[in-house]
């Protein structure tokens, strides 16, 4: 039977009510930190982190893509990633009142149909060569990611205990790291097939007319990919529809210290905001940008369509390093410190050499990259309480940093080289991030992973100060 029951204070998580609360076989009601994650539900939230993934990682092969079939420089290349992180900002505030409204489940669902309706359009808006519509329909892809993303998060983190949320996310941020490594590999041995070869057709042709006629037949390669990228989202989403999955009423992990409804660690949440703002935007830069790095740097077409694969590489081992570091051997704020002293290194050392060791260079940054969501997000949000969704909804825009520094990225590299201003963009990034780790918050940012919020339940909080939260963020960048 499918009945609801409002859980306790004392439980851990005020205000929160599941549907389907699981029995003992005595008949008492199993708390919060004592629910299972269901296998079916765990596989179904993979895949979902894993398309979320696809449509965000596709960033970088598609610049490659619309600099040939919309006859683009770099600059308008790179509107493509910054229309798709500028939706996260603009539509963050709004689509967590939805979410909250409608409910996980179904915000879940209809954050894949808008996916599967931005990918169709773009597919119609490239096999028309309209630029405009189709940075249009990437917009509303990406609004459907953030409506996604917003929705699924909480409901992983809370479906199955906070005490080992931390855990859960961090697995599903290898879906959607994998996803990383798979997509642009399947997206340049199909869509961006002889990249190399049309690029010298084109330039060879001795007319406009040949050369719109050859733009017009590569243009068109990417239309069958992403027609089945749409049917896939679209079938997720009845799959998502008709599921028995449990639901998440009020999907806020909330604590008793924060009853008043005060947002109390204000101070914190936007320096942690800033941070997340920074990571993000040097992540797209390793991700979406190393493709034109390389090409700039006069490695051939061919190999730099797969570029981005090699950061995803090096975050699908920053994940695994991470869970193998923390909290065994370093806190996860040590361990991020370390990172970004490494992320530092690696920028200074891609910026002084050439060729591939300075793309490999910028490619291992993703090691550096990965583990700084699931560790600055609980930081950032940590003391909120009942206000969690709205500092969930603060950090998502934080992911307009992807907007943000690669352009700029990219406007530096127009008048200086692109080695000067890589190191220009990044090399700062990574100190502030650190300089945030080592001097801001840290009696209660150095606890472990998965251990922070029993941790501030043990304890009551000086001065009624909130207590941490352990809530993962979205895995959206």
């Amino acid at each position: 039977m499918i009945w609801k029951r409002p859980m306790e204070a004392s439980e851990g998580v005020r205000s929160c009510q599941l549907f389907r609360p699981e029995c003992s076989e005595d008949g008492a009601m199993t708390t919060a930190s004592e629910l299972r994650m269901p296998g079916f539900v765990l596989v179904l939230a993979g895949v979902l982190f894993f398309f979320i993934g696809v449509m965000t990682w596709l960033n970088g092969p598609l610049v490659a893509f619309a600099r040939i079939a919309f006859s683009l420089d770099d600059n308008d290349a790179f509107l493509i990633p910054s229309v798709f992180y500028a939706a996260h900002f603009f539509g963050a505030l709004p689509l967590a009142v939805l979410a909250d409204k409608i409910g996980s489940v179904r915000g879940m669902s209809l954050g894949l149909v808008l996916m599967a309706a931005g990918t169709a359009c773009f597919a119609v808006s490239a096999d028309f060569l309209a630029f405009g519509a189709a940075l249009g329909s990437l917009f509303l892809l990406a609004l459907g990611v953030t409506l996604l993303g917003l929705a699924i998060n909480p409901y992983v983190a809370l479906l199955g205990g906070l005490g080992t949320a931390s855990r859960r996310i961090a697995v599903m941020g290898l879906f959607n790291k994998a996803a990383g490594v798979v997509a642009p590999l399947m997206f340049g041995a199909t869509a961006l097939r002889s990249l190399g070869a049309l690029s010298a057709s084109i330039s060879a042709a001795p007319d406009s007319r040949i050369r719109d006629a050859l733009r017009a037949g590569f243009a068109g390669q990417i239309v069958a990919p992403y027609v089945f990228l749409a049917v896939t989202l679209f079938l997720l989403a009845v799959v998502v529809n008709v599921a028995p999955l449990p639901q998440l009423s009020h999907p806020v992990p909330l604590t008793p210290a924060a009853k008043g409804g005060r947002i109390r660690c204000g101070r914190t949440l936007w320096l942690g905001t800033g941070c997340l703002f920074l990571y993000v935007g040097v992540e797209a830069i390793a991700g979406d940008a190393i493709g034109t790095y390389g090409d700039r740097l006069g490695l051939p077409p061919d190999s730099t369509k797969f570029f981005s694969s090699l950061t995803f590489v090096a975050m699908v081992a920053g994940y695994c390093g991470g869970m193998a570091f923390i909290p065994q051997v370093l806190s996860q704020r040590a361990y991020l410190a370390s990172v970004c002293v490494l992320g530092m290194c690696l920028t200074v050392a891609a910026s002084f050499s050439s060729g591939m060791k300075s793309v490999l260079f910028m490619g291992g940054l993703g090691f550096c990259d990965a583990m700084m969501w699931p560790i600055l997000y609980p930081l950032a949000i940590r003391g909120l309480g009942e206000r969690t969704l709205q500092g969930t909804a603060v950090a998502v825009m934080a992911v307009s940093g992807g907007a943000v520094l690669p352009k700029l990225f990219i406007w530096l590299a127009s008048f200086l080289s692109f080695r000067v201003s890589f190191l220009t963009v990044v090399l700062p990034s990574y100190f502030l991030i650190f300089a945030y780790l080592v001097f801001c918050g840290r009696e209660r940012d150095d606890l472990p992973v998965g251990k922070a919020s029993s941790a501030a339940r043990q304890r009551e909080p000086e001065g009624g100060s909130g207590q941490a939260t352990d809530v993962p963020g979205t895995e959206l960048a």
